[in-house]
């Protein structure tokens, strides 16, 4: 290609060179203007919405239980956006420097005793206080490792999250050492799936958890600086097997006693969140539950019967209760002679319905399989290798696989449900041979607990010959955080 000077700039000149930006015409002009503004205010615009509709949600949540006299805006002419939000820091570092003296101490103490008597209040309060407690650590490393994995097969990757290092059962069913990766979806990064993957096969990313999920939302489109983080957290490579570590911490400069002013206040905040924040979410959980079937509930009982009709107020939980003796009275009526032969002429006219009898066919075969005591529907944890080989992920068994299965797929095969996370409702149903499923000592209800929190909440390892002593309690919400001042744990 030949190079010739241009006298009039005095630079160089390429042949074929496209026209400069002053030779667009006015429309061209317009369009560039007209994007440059859009790349300018766009973004900028977004995130004060987002940020005003979450400061006017907290305000319009809040606002309404500050007394009038303590309400600044009862004697200004105008409101103060934010008010909500800065009456709820004020509130949670006060319960955190309250909960330091005993009678704070007491007051949790008969809290959570209180909670833990209540049989599916006490769980969702326990794994809800374990995710908080480890995500609130200060040296915890739960969702703070960005790392790429293979998934789901060899040579395709995926971006994921370590949420902690896999202990218990779950790491000796292992051949070899794994970690908790969470490995999310797109573009909603709360659901993907919980695997246990060889440390080896972990590729540590020098990202920050907020570049990870940038990239994660944007599809690969907001791709993150390639001068990596400037936070301390950069990971370097070790020689000889090819593994990532991470760097050593720094010892601390300073003990708690010797924070400052805001140091304290923080860890007060922190402990408030603590304390606050997991039985505010069970209470919220309980009262929509009870408000779900009360207002189905309640609207069907004749107005003699209400007690509310004679009370000046409501009773909460009346559809509840109404609906636990009335389910409880069927199944007596049920087990007699009338009582089954009205079920079965109930039944049997079901059974003359095109369509209808389909649904309650399929509707009464899955409540007797899952409520039925011989059943081992959903009475089974299991490890199972997915998507991959030496990639683990936890399933539910429910059940042997129907011959049809067996005579298309593998021999012997049995019915795993792969839940995904945060959402343990909905997965996949896989047929797996049983000698590839590795049986868990967990409960049911430790797995969904270890499926919801991305791997943050591990169950205690219950096998007779991992410790020999008794295992601990899995309703126990366990120590603080580090950085966090002590609560009282339940007596």
């Amino acid at each position: 290609m030949t190079i010739k000077n241009d006298r009039k700039t005095g630079g160089k000149h390429e042949p074929g060179r496209h026209k400069p930006v002053h030779a667009l015409s006015f429309a061209g002009r317009l369009r560039n203007y007209f994007l440059a503004g859009l790349l300018v205010a766009a973004p900028v615009s977004i995130t004060f919405w987002l940020a005003w509709k979450f400061i006017s949600f907290v305000d319009n949540t809040v606002r309404p239980l500050i007394p009038v006299k303590w309400n600044p805006e009862t004697y200004l002419p105008f409101a103060l956006p934010g008010l909500g939000l800065v009456v709820v820091l004020i509130v949670l570092t006060a319960v955190g420097a309250v909960t330091r003296g005993y009678l704070g101490r007491l007051i949790t103490r008969v809290s959570e005793g209180a909670i833990s008597q209540l049989p599916i209040v006490r769980s969702v309060y326990s794994w809800t206080r374990q995710v908080f407690e480890t995500v609130l650590s200060q040296k915890s490393t739960a969702f703070r490792e960005v790392v790429l994995v293979e998934y789901p097969n060899r040579g395709t990757w995926a971006v994921g999250f370590i949420t902690g290092r896999t202990e218990g059962e779950v790491q000796e069913l292992t051949s070899e050492t794994v970690v908790n990766v969470f490995v999310p979806a797109t573009p909603n990064p709360t659901t993907g799936f919980l695997l246990f993957i060889p440390e080896r096969d972990v590729h540590h990313l020098d990202l920050t958890v907020e570049e990870g999920i940038k990239l994660v939302i944007s599809s690969g489109i907001v791709i993150p600086p390639e001068n990596g983080t400037a936070d301390g957290r950069a990971l370097e490579r070790s020689n000889g097997n090819g593994t990532a570590k991470k760097k050593e911490p720094e010892p601390e400069a300073h003990s708690s006693h010797q924070l400052g002013f805001i140091g304290r206040l923080r860890n007060r905040f922190f402990t408030g969140v603590l304390i606050t924040a997991p039985i505010g979410i069970t209470c919220w959980l309980a009262l929509e539950i009870v408000t779900f079937i009360d207002d189905r509930v309640t609207p069907l009982i004749p107005a003699r019967w209400n007690p509310e009709t004679y009370l000046p107020f409501s009773i909460p939980g009346l559809g509840v209760l109404v609906m636990v003796i009335s389910l409880t009275l069927i199944g007596f009526l049920t087990a007699g002679l009338v009582g089954r032969s009205i079920v079965r002429f109930g039944e049997n006219l079901l059974d003359r319905m095109p369509v209808i009898r389909g649904l309650y066919g399929a509707l009464k075969q899955i409540f007797e399989a899952v409520f039925q005591q011989q059943s081992n529907a959903f009475r089974d944890v299991v490890l199972v290798q997915y998507p991959r080989k030496d990639s683990w992920a936890i399933g539910f068994l429910t059940g042997a696989s129907n011959y049809r299965i067996t005579e298309a797929g593998p021999e012997d095969a049995v019915n795993i449900f792969l839940p995904t996370t945060p959402n343990p409702t909905s997965g996949f149903l896989l047929f797996v041979p049983r000698e590839e499923t590795r049986k868990l000592s967990m409960t049911i209800e430790e797995g969904i607990k270890m499926v919801v929190s991305g791997g943050i909440v591990t169950p205690p390892d219950r096998r007779p010959e991992a410790g020999g002593g008794k295992a601990s309690d899995p309703d126990d919400p366990g120590r603080p955080p580090e950085g966090v001042e002590p609560v009282a744990k339940a007596g």
